[in-house]
């Protein structure tokens, strides 16, 4: 039996990945308030300017964010959940949010339905157990992915917007 320190290495290496999702879910929670921050500290007048080389404005990146969030990450840990190993629609790109943009949006409804969304998110995470987190769909671009894999997605995709945003701001 592999030990450290005189420990079976197993119970280490369980500590370190409850560690590491307990972590990942303080983060899912922070992101929300991070991105309203960052909204906050670029002028209303300048959200809905072009701000990067796709020419995504602040505005339209926020409501992006938001709908991968409600319609994609939610739904597919949901669907997870309460299937077993389902088969999971596929998005051929990620501009098909784009065709129900709406400019006229306020900022505070974006924000409040990706925080809804959020917290949906992270009130089915948080009660699980490891086999909860590696409970699987099938994603026919990404193959097999665990329910960790899809939080871990859903965090890292905000991160980018959210550091291009700073960058920008």
């Amino acid at each position: 039996m592999a030990t450290t320190a005189g420990q079976p290495l197993y119970p280490l290496a369980l500590d370190q990945l409850l560690e590491y999702r307990a972590r990942l879910l303080q983060r899912l929670e922070s992101q929300p308030g991070e991105f309203a921050a960052v909204m906050a500290a670029i002028p209303a007048e300048q959200r809905r300017q072009r701000r990067d080389a796709q020419g995504r404005t602040p505005h339209l990146i926020a409501a992006h964010v938001r709908d991968l969030e409600a319609r994609a990450f939610l739904p597919r840990v949901q669907r997870i959940l309460a299937e077993d190993r389902p088969v999971l629609t596929p998005f051929s790109h990620h501009d098909w949010s784009a065709a129900d943009y709406d400019p006229g949006e306020s900022m505070d409804a974006i924000l409040a339905e990706w925080s809804r969304a959020r917290g949906e998110l992270l009130a089915l995470a948080r009660p699980l157990d490891s086999a909860g987190w590696s409970r699987a769909g099938f994603h026919p671009p990404s193959g097999n992915r665990t329910l960790q894999w899809w939080a871990e997605r859903a965090y890292a995709h905000a991160s980018e917007h959210l550091s291009a945003l700073r960058a920008a701001a």
